[in-house]
């Protein structure tokens, strides 16, 4: 009889404990995703900037984000 009552208690207790494991595991991914998401929004926004001089049109690599020249030179584009 305290065998089946010992089983009864044991089986309760982990069927208890079982649901709260597996919310806690949900509940970090979730905020992986989010972690994830973030890192996408401040990303170094780039693009390039033209200068016409001499009739030539040329380009360099500007980051919107750092606000800084990517590429050390202008290139000129044909």
């Amino acid at each position: 009889m305290k065998k089946k009552i010992f089983l009864v208690m044991l089986s309760s207790l982990l069927l208890s404990v079982s649901p709260t494991n597996l919310w806690i595991n949900s509940n970090s991914a979730i905020a992986t995703t989010a972690i994830d998401s973030r890192m996408e929004l401040y990303s170094n926004q780039t693009g390039y900037r033209y200068m016409r001089k001499n009739g030539k049109v040329w380009k360099r690599l500007w980051s919107y984000t750092y606000k800084r020249w990517e590429e050390p030179h202008w290139t000129l584009v044909n």
